[in-house]
């Protein structure tokens, strides 16, 4: 278990004051007074936290903390909180693999919705560009859906196929390295992927298995879109799209249902939602279906992944595999 101090200071917490041990975990800050139980920060309800005049400013959920008295530690637990907090984040985000390079930048993005701007961490993985920032608006940028990216005035450009675009400035001397490394690697990635989705897609009847006859009865209804979770996990999905529906198959070893969506978006839209939401979570699919309020890593998941936020808001329900399944698959797209 990574360690990251513990640190001798004061909080404050809703008017009270007291001398306390804070202590950065790896899934929550844990401040313990005198003669006291301990206080958990779950990092899902950290919000946002800042070094401000030599006190640490904490946004949660259940109000603000302010930490002081920490002396000439002051900054060294600040980047000590953001490296814990960080490595949360890098949970759910599902990264795979461990950083080939690390730097602090400014980082700002666009999507739909929402846009942001700050200073962050930026690491680069091997099937990835993350951003880190010191609140709850940490950003996974896969490769394989990167467009061709842009570098202007030692400002890093990267558009998603999506559209949305994040720029990366103030990297120094970094930047070019950083732009050379991630065109290199995206390549490759993207590759990588196309080569993968193209032997699902060859050998598509051969690998649905016993899955052949719902994709058969599921082309019957709507328009068939097929993809893969990522590069190193086995397994593939395949789904009907028709018109504000959809109906989802999992091709893997577990016994799942048929899960429904309706939405409001056009079916390219949400075609590409759903393969970033399957790519992000990988082998952690339950995310995307399942039942969220007890497990604080998922919530930080669905935060800081919008297209996770846009499946679960657009769930329909599902269909279990018996002898009623086509006939509510069919019920479910074509009224």
């Amino acid at each position: 278990m990574a360690d990251f101090g513990h640190y001798d200071g004061c909080a404050t917490f809703q008017g009270r004051t007291f001398d306390a041990v804070i202590t950065p975990e790896v899934d929550a800050l844990v401040v313990e007074a005198a003669g006291a139980s301990k206080m958990r920060v779950d990092y899902a309800d950290l919000l946002d936290f800042r070094l401000l005049d030599y006190q640490i400013v904490l946004q949660t959920r259940t109000g603000e903390w302010h930490l002081s008295k920490l002396g000439r530690e002051t900054e060294i637990f600040f980047e000590k909180l953001w490296q814990a907090y960080n490595q949360r984040c890098m949970e759910a985000l599902f990264v795979r693999g461990h950083a080939a390079m690390e730097v602090e930048g400014e980082c700002a993005y666009t999507e739909p919705g929402a846009t942001d701007k700050g200073i962050a961490k930026v690491a680069m993985y091997d099937d990835c560009l993350c951003v880190y920032p010191h609140d709850c608006r940490a950003r996974r940028i896969p490769f394989c859906f990167s467009e061709e990216p842009q570098i202007t005035d030692y400002q890093l450009v990267l558009h998603l196929d999506t559209g949305d675009e994040y720029r990366i400035a103030k990297l120094g001397r970094h930047t070019h390295d950083i732009f050379e490394k991630f065109q290199r690697r995206r390549v490759e990635i993207r590759e990588q992927w196309a080569a993968a989705q193209l032997h699902v897609n060859t050998h598509r009847d051969e690998l649905l298995g016993e899955k052949k006859v719902s994709y058969d009865c599921m082309a019957k209804v709507g328009r068939i879109a097929v993809g893969i979770f990522s590069l190193d996990t086995e397994g593939f999905w395949f789904a009907a799209i028709r018109d504000g529906k959809a109906a989802v198959e999992l091709v893997t070893e577990e016994q799942t249902a048929t899960y429904l969506y309706c939405y409001d978006t056009e079916d390219q839209v949400f075609e590409k939602r759903l393969r970033h939401a399957m790519e992000s979570v990988a082998l952690h699919r339950e995310v995307i279906f399942s039942e969220i309020a007890g497990n604080p890593l998922y919530q930080m998941s669905v935060q800081r992944n919008y297209h996770l936020q846009y499946l679960r808001s657009h769930h329909a329900g599902r269909i279990i595999h018996s002898q009623s399944w086509e006939k509510q698959l069919m019920e479910f797209m074509t009224k």
